[in-house]
């Protein structure tokens, strides 16, 4: 309960920012989703990554070494947008916009393909999405929010009262680090368990076999 506590915490302490990358995550779902042709070779670039990560799964076919390349490829995505957020909130925000699009053209892709795309969403998803796309969400909000304090701090050089403000948020944002960045990990791994084991039995119990599409 005191680990729950502080997440809680966390989520109010940075509230702001998460908002700010779920409207970037889901603006960006719905623009992929609605302007699907228009992006789709931006999109298929996008894929290539999946892809390579889809074959290596594919080759080895264990559940353990799908939870794994799922896992890693998740928490190194993560702490990326987390860390080099500090550079103005370029790299996360860029990211969720890419993720965001990228899952609103898979989701028109399939609704081409005569998939009901809600049914994607509701099955193929959310089951693991809920608390992967939360984690993913938390570690580029940390790294916008860097990157805001960041261009204050520059922007305040010259005012002593503000800079020394902005670097007293800075130390308490940085004291929740340790505690986020293991929360973002374990909610990877809870996320990359559910995917790898339970998702893909209800994609085929509820959609059946996506490969034939």
């Amino acid at each position: 309960m005191r680990q729950l506590d502080k997440l809680r915490q966390v989520i109010q302490n940075n509230s702001r920012f998460l908002w700010l990358g779920t409207l970037i995550f889901i603006g960006s779902a719905l623009l992929g989703y609605l302007n699907a042709e228009t992006i789709a070779s931006m999109a298929q670039e996008l894929m290539k990554e999946l892809e390579k990560i889809a074959e290596k799964i594919q080759k080895n076919g264990s559940v353990f070494y799908t939870f794994w390349v799922i896992f890693q490829n998740n928490v190194v995505a993560s702490l990326t947008m987390l860390g080099l957020g500090v550079f103005f909130g370029i790299y996360p925000t860029l990211a969720l916009v890419a993720n965001g699009v990228l899952l609103g053209f898979l989701l028109k892709m399939f609704a081409l393909k005569g998939v009901n795309p809600l049914s994607i969403l509701i099955v193929g998803i959310l089951p693991h999405g809920v608390i992967e796309i939360f984690a993913v969400v938390l570690a580029a909000a940390f790294g916008i929010k860097y990157g805001t304090l960041v261009f204050r701090l520059l922007g305040n050089l010259g005012n002593t009262d503000r800079r020394r403000g902005i670097l007293d948020d800075f130390k308490d944002s940085l004291k929740e680090l340790p505690f986020t960045v293991g929360a973002i990990v374990v909610l990877l791994f809870i996320a990359a368990m559910i995917e790898s084991t339970i998702t893909p039995v209800l994609i085929q119990i509820f959609i059946g076999e996506l490969g034939q599409l």
